[in-house]
């Protein structure tokens, strides 16, 4: 009976080891074509980026293990509200509306939308007022996409889902100007993706906005467990290291 009994207590605590080490498996949401917040390998077929980085590090302080699947940044919250995914890691802005739907935690860090337009176009951009009249590109999702639709200074706002799509009506010309992330249009102008095109110098955003991981509302432990290892990383340097490794402010 001691041997049963014996046999009995080292599967029912294998159990609990094994629901434990499931539990810290995760599965994150990421956008495939946000370089360098985000981006999908084609050669490793891995998402990686400055999120993903900060992540891993995270990941790696409280013993957890994040595998990656490609998610459009519009479909993100759903994705992470249905379920589907255990966190966001994007270039996502803890905006009011959103954080009514899901929880952000602390600011990994801070910027603002760039402006790009066709190297033909020679007019002085400074601030999206100078948009006034034209049809502008902009991504899904975005915070500063919502204003600038609300702010009806262009004459038309096309959203597009990736970055690539935004530039190809750009250089034909079915858009004056197109509005993403500051950094991912630096990216994309430093991999030779803008040929005929260019990063505005000198445009200064409307806003400048903190960036963060989501979680599902309730998932509190989880929550402590990211802005612990966060909190840790700006005191230690790690942080700004990462951000130096991939041009980040």
């Amino acid at each position: 009976m001691s041997a049963n009994r014996n046999r009995l207590m080292i599967l029912s605590l294998a159990a609990v080891f094994c629901a434990h080490a499931s539990a810290a498996a995760l599965t994150a949401g990421s956008p495939p074509s946000s370089a360098p917040t985000t981006f999908l390998n084609t050669q490793t077929g891995k998402i990686e980026g400055f999120m993903p980085d900060v992540a891993a590090e995270v990941a790696k302080r409280e013993h957890l293990d994040i595998n990656y699947t490609a998610i459009p940044f519009s479909t993100l919250i759903q994705s992470v509200i249905a379920g589907k995914i255990d966190m966001i890691v994007a270039g996502m802005t803890p905006t009011e509306e959103r954080a009514k739907r899901i929880t952000f935690s602390q600011p990994v860090t801070a910027f603002g939308a760039g402006l790009v337009v066709r190297d033909d176009n020679k007019k002085a951009y400074h601030s999206w007022q100078d948009v006034k009249g034209e049809v502008v590109g902009t991504m899904a999702g975005t915070d500063y996409t919502q204003s600038l639709m609300a702010s009806g200074i262009a004459k038309e706002v096309k959203v597009y889902d990736s970055p690539a799509d935004m530039t190809r009506d750009l250089s034909l010309g079915r858009i004056a100007a197109g509005m993403n992330d500051y950094p991912i249009l630096k990216a994309q102008e430093k991999a030779g993706g803008l040929k005929g095109m260019h990063v505005v110098d000198g445009y200064v955003p409307e806003h400048v906005s903190p960036m963060a991981f989501g979680l599902k509302k309730g998932n509190d432990a989880l929550m402590a467990q990211i802005n612990s290892a966060l909190t840790s990383m700006k005191d230690d340097g790690t942080l700004q290291t990462i951000k130096s490794k991939w041009g980040m402010p």
